[in-house]
């Protein structure tokens, strides 16, 4: 990515966390820009931590569905990244998996434990957004095509 891209992500970045905890570290209070930025930022830098493993793994605050951060992935054009969450999150074949961190890690760990399962869905579908660019690339078209959300005192 060039160094545009990432300084203006990283300026973006910083003013919506100050507008995070203005807003009382409650992102449902954001503007929807804002939710998007901070929601595939932070999920892609997990992901790319990690892969699905650690997205997963641990329990987001005020825990949103899953759907939260795929229809964030699609408004800025990131497709394949979300219908991937959506697939993986179906996986764990109970409902509402975002709401029950035990039952989520004994998937995870059933799936780790089996070198079998390095190639199973699940973490073929992380892996093939783990690393990717293109994400990054068009949050920051996001952020040019709604830049008035990222300035002060236009929200």
């Amino acid at each position: 990515m060039s160094d545009d891209i990432n300084e203006l992500l990283d300026e973006t970045f910083d003013f919506c966390i100050e507008q995070l905890e203005e807003a009382g570290d409650d992102v449902f209070r954001l503007s929807t820009p804002i939710q998007t930025v901070l929601t595939v930022y932070n999920a892609q830098g997990i992901i790319d931590n990690g892969g699905f493993q650690y997205f997963f793994e641990n329990d987001f605050p005020q825990t949103p569905p899953y759907s939260f951060f795929s229809d964030a992935y699609r408004r800025i054009g990131a497709e394949c990244a979300a219908d991937n969450i959506d697939k993986a999150a179906r996986l764990f074949g109970f409902e509402n998996p975002h709401l029950d961190m035990e039952k989520r890690q004994r998937f995870l760990d059933e799936i780790s434990e089996d070198e079998a399962n390095e190639d199973s869905l699940f973490h073929r579908l992380g892996d093939e957004i783990c690393g990717d660019d293109s994400v990054f690339e068009k949050l920051a078209d996001y952020i040019k095509q709604n830049i008035q959300y990222f300035r002060k005192n236009n929200n």
